[in-house]
């Protein structure tokens, strides 16, 4: 994938294009160093939701709800999965 670079002053004079285009995210630069990324807001949105499922993930009490849920300890996975908001 190749990474799309652009100064801001070219982002404020194409905008309105890059807006309608953002197949691949833009890195916007300022005196040369990336300070923002331009990029498609579903695309945000889902690794929005691929970070918040990894932070789950990486839960110890939701690896411990899981883990108990599994052997059978007593706890239904759709209580286990509503308690952490899924």
């Amino acid at each position: 994938m190749a990474i799309n670079t652009m100064p801001v002053s070219d982002v404020r004079r194409n905008l309105s294009t890059l807006i309608g285009n953002l197949g691949q995210p833009v890195l916007v630069t300022q005196h040369g160093r990336v300070k923002a990324v331009l990029m498609n807001f579903e695309v945000y949105n889902e690794l929005l939701d691929e970070l918040e499922d990894a932070r789950m993930l990486a839960d110890p009490d939701f690896q411990a709800s899981v883990a108990e849920a599994t052997a059978g300890g007593g706890i239904p996975l759709e209580d286990v999965l509503s308690k952490h908001g899924l």
